[in-house]
C-alpha cells in the first residue's frame, strides 16, 4: 500500500469513527424518525399502517426478515435494531378465524439445480388463470437479512389453485398439480407433484416490551464483562493521594457532590448500612466533586451523615476520566450525572455501574452474584430485562481493546492502559499485533516527555515499551535521556543493552564512551 493509499485509508477510518461516534452519542441517521410499516392497498398506493400493526415504535431499526414463525399461516417479523434490545419478534396475529386458509408455502428443492433452488421462479396461478402471483427464491432479500426460503403466498379470497409452474435455475419449466388452498407443499424437481408437508403450530410467550431504560435518570447496569479502572486518584481527608480502587477486597466507589439532595439521601443511607457493607467485606469510598468553595460544604455534609467510611476529593481531569469510562462502556453514551456508583470486585474490576439513586440491598445481590462469576454468567445477568442472548458471551481481551479505542480519542495515554490489557489477555497473531501498536505509542509518549522534560513520564513509557519488545533504539533514548539529567550508572547499563541487540550503533557508542568519561571524572 502506498503512503498515499494510506493516508486515504486513515482518513476513511476517522471519518467511520466521528460518524459512529455520533450515532453513540445519540444522533440517529434517520433523524429520530419512527419505525414504520406500509400497506400495498394492490396497485401504485401504499396505507401506513404502522401505529396499528405495533411497529411505531423509536427503535433504529436495521434489518428485517420475514418467516411464518408460529407455523399459523401468516408471515411474522424478525428485526434488528441497533439500540436494545437488538433483536425483536413481531407475531402477525390474526382474529380468530381468519389467516388458516388465505395462503399457500412452497419450499423448493433442487436436484439438477442446486439444492436450495435459488434463482428458482414460482408462478402461482389460482381461480380463474387471469389471476397469478409470482415470487423467486433468493438468497438475502434485505439489508444485511435473509428471510424464510419457503415461499409465502398469500391467497385472500381465492378458493382454488389451478396451478403452480416453476422455472428452474437451469432454465427448466415444470408445472405442479395436487396444492390446495391452505397447506404447505414440497415441491421437488423433476417429480411434478406437489406433497403436502405437516404444519406443526408454535406456541410463542412474548414478554411485554421492554421500557426504554436509558431514559431513566436511575439505572442499575451490570456489566456482561468486568472491565479495570485505569489508575485514578484522588485525596483523601488528610490530603494523601490514594487509589479509587486496587486489589484487596470488593469496593462500592460513589462520585457525589454537596448540592446534590440524592447524593445526600445516598450517603446517609450508605452510612446507616455499614454494618451490613462491612459484614458483606465490602470496603466504601466516597469521592466529592466540589470543589474552590464547595469544599466546606462537603465536610458539613460528611459530618451531619456520620459517614462512616473513607473520603475524600477527586480533580475534574479524574472526572473526566471517569466519565470516559462509563460512557466507553455503551453503545449509547449518557453524559455523568452525580450521583454515580461504581461495584468493583477484589481485582479491582468494575462489575456493576450504578446511575442515580441506589439500594443497599441491590448492591449487596449484586455483589453476591458478580463475585466469582465466569464470563457466561455475567453474560446471562446483564440483560435489564427478560430474554435470550444470540450473541455469545464477549471475549474480556475485546473488550478491553473496545475499551482502549473508545478512549484513544479523548485520552489517548489512558487508552495504553486497556491496550496493554488487551494484549496480555490476547494469544497469537493478535497479541503481536497489539503489541507492536503498544511499543510504538508507549515510545512516542516516551519521546514527547523527554523533549519537554518530564523524566519521570518519559521514563515511565520507556520501561513500559522496552518491557514488551526490547529494543536497541529505545534503550538508546532511555539512556541518553538518564544521562542528560545525571544519572550516569543507570544510562550506562540501557546503553550497553542495546549494544548486545546492535553492537555497531554509532550514537550508542559515542553516548557510552561520553558517560565512561564522566563516571571516571567523578561527574
Amino acid at each position: 500500500m502506498s503512503p498515499k493509499q494510506q493516508a486515504d485509508s486513515k482518513r476513511y477510518g476517522s471519518a467511520w469513527s466521528a460518524i459512529i461516534q455520533l450515532v453513540r452519542d445519540g444522533h440517529s441517521w434517520s433523524g429520530h424518525e419512527r419505525n414504520r410499516l406500509l400497506l400495498n392497498r394492490g396497485g401504485a398506493e401504499f396505507a401506513d399502517v404502522s401505529s396499528i400493526s405495533g411497529l411505531d415504535h423509536g427503535g433504529d431499526g436495521r434489518a428485517m426478515a420475514m418467516v411464518d414463525w408460529d407455523q399459523d399461516g401468516d408471515l411474522d417479523v424478525w428485526y434488528r435494531d441497533r439500540t436494545a434490545p437488538r433483536l425483536r419478534l413481531m407475531l402477525n396475529q390474526h382474529a380468530p378465524g381468519e389467516g388458516s386458509r388465505d395462503f399457500v408455502a412452497l419450499r423448493l428443492e433442487g436436484t439438477t439445480s442446486n439444492r436450495d433452488a435459488l434463482g428458482a421462479i414460482v408462478e402461482v396461478v389460482v381461480d380463474d388463470t387471469s389471476k397469478r402471483l409470482v415470487k423467486s427464491v433468493r438468497a438475502g432479500d434485505l439489508f444485511l437479512s435473509q428471510s424464510s426460503r419457503r415461499l409465502h403466498f398469500g391467497l385472500g379470497d381465492a378458493g382454488k389453485i389451478q396451478e403452480i409452474k416453476v422455472v428452474w435455475p437451469g432454465g427448466k419449466v415444470e408445472k405442479y398439480r395436487g396444492a390446495e388452498v391452505g397447506g404447505t407443499y414440497l415441491l421437488k424437481e423433476g417429480t411434478g407433484t406437489a406433497v403436502e408437508v405437516t404444519r406443526t403450530p408454535r406456541t410463542v410467550r412474548l414478554t411485554d416490551p421492554p421500557s426504554e431504560a436509558y431514559q431513566s435518570k436511575n439505572a442499575r447496569i451490570i456489566l456482561p464483562a468486568k472491565i479495570p479502572l485505569p489508575p485514578i486518584g484522588y485525596r483523601n481527608a488528610l490530603g494523601k493521594p490514594q487509589l479509587i480502587v486496587g486489589k484487596g477486597s470488593p469496593r462500592l466507589v460513589m462520585l457525589w457532590s454537596a448540592s446534590c439532595e440524592h447524593c445526600a439521601r445516598d450517603l446517609e443511607m450508605l452510612a446507616k448500612s455499614a454494618d451490613q457493607l462491612r459484614a458483606a467485606g465490602i470496603d466504601v469510598v466516597g469521592l466529592s466533586v466540589d470543589g474552590g468553595d464547595g469544599i466546606s460544604e462537603a465536610y458539613n455534609l460528611v459530618d451531619s451523615t456520620k459517614w462512616p467510611f473513607e473520603w475524600g476529593m477527586i480533580e475534574p481531569d479524574a472526572v473526566d476520566r471517569i466519565d470516559e469510562f462509563q460512557r466507553a462502556l455503551f453503545d449509547l453514551t449518557v453524559p455523568m450525572a452525580i450521583p454515580l456508583t461504581l461495584l468493583c470486585d477484589r481485582e479491582g474490576k468494575v462489575s456493576v455501574l450504578y446511575r442515580g439513586s441506589l439500594r443497599v440491598e441491590e448492591v449487596l445481590s449484586d455483589l453476591k452474584a458478580t463475585e466469582g462469576a465466569n464470563e457466561d454468567q455475567l453474560h446471562a445477568l446483564a440483560p435489564p430485562f427478560a430474554g435470550r442472548w444470540f450473541t455469545k458471551p464477549i471475549d474480556p481481551a475485546i473488550a478491553l481493546e473496545l475499551m482502549a479505542r473508545q478512549f484513544e480519542a479523548r485520552l489517548e495515554e489512558d487508552s495504553l492502559f486497556y491496550l496493554e490489557a488487551a494484549m496480555w489477555r490476547s494469544g497469537g497473531g493478535p497479541k503481536g499485533v497489539l503489541g507492536k501498536e503498544l511499543v510504538q505509542k508507549y515510545y512516542a509518549f516516551a519521546r514527547r516527555y523527554k523533549a519537554e522534560v518530564k523524566p519521570e513520564r518519559a521514563a515511565a513509557h520507556f520501561e513500559r515499551a522496552l518491557a514488551i519488545a526490547p529494543s536497541a533504539r529505545i534503550y538508546h533514548d532511555y539512556g541518553t535521556m538518564l544521562a542528560s539529567h545525571g544519572e550516569l550508572i543507570q544510562a550506562k547499563a540501557l546503553l550497553k543493552k542495546a549494544l548486545i541487540l546492535e553492537p555497531n550503533l554509532k550514537p550508542t557508542l559515542g553516548a557510552l564512551a561520553l558517560v565512561n568519561k564522566l563516571i571516571a571524572e567523578g561527574k
